[in-house]
């Protein structure tokens, strides 16, 4: 899965994330994106 860049990310995009106690199975969650909580371009 190819990880998009911060500037292609705005409040209401819909994504779906591997939470931290997921990393194990992979399992995604969706949502919506509320605000942005890094400056950096890319986040792991």
């Amino acid at each position: 899965m190819q990880k998009p860049l911060r500037k292609d990310i705005q409040p209401g995009t819909e994504v779906s994330i591997v939470q931290k106690h997921h990393q194990r199975s992979g399992e995604l969650t969706e949502g919506t994106v509320k605000r942005l909580l890094t400056k950096s371009p890319s986040h792991p």
